[in-house]
């Protein structure tokens, strides 16, 4: 229709939650580093656990729903491809990067449990 502009296309990427547990033996604040050298500024929050020994263990999330530059920096940090797991309903995707390797700034996907955990929910695929 004429005078009206034209509508943005919507969004692909919904939102992101990331989690990650720090351990009393790991610096807080070089995991903070991490996922600001590589995610950008993103709001943090910090929850406080004692473990077994009394000892501190900090989980620290947060929740983007302006993702859309975390989508493409994954997109290009996995060539297009990233390997994520599919989720249980149409969209939502998961993902864990090593989170010993994302502090010195390479980016990788892994299996086991010392990890930064993604969980995405996106229209139509991850990198299209």
């Amino acid at each position: 229709m004429e005078g009206r502009p034209p509508q943005s296309p919507r969004a692909r990427c919904r939102y992101v939650e990331i989690s990650v547990i720090v351990h009393a033996t790991e610096s807080l604040e070089k995991v903070f580093d991490a996922l600001r050298a590589f995610f950008g500024e993103i709001p943090l929050v910090v929850e406080i656990y004692s473990g077994h020994h009394g000892n501190s263990i900090y989980l620290v999330t947060s929740f983007l729903e302006s993702c859309e530059k975390i989508l493409e920096k994954l997109c290009s940090a996995f060539g297009g491809k990233v390997p994520a797991s599919k989720g249980e309903t149409e969209g939502l995707y998961y993902l864990r990067l090593d989170k010993q390797a994302l502090a010195t700034g390479i980016v990788r996907a892994v299996e086991h449990d010392d990890v930064v955990r993604l969980k995405i929910r996106a229209r139509n695929g991850l990198c299209n």
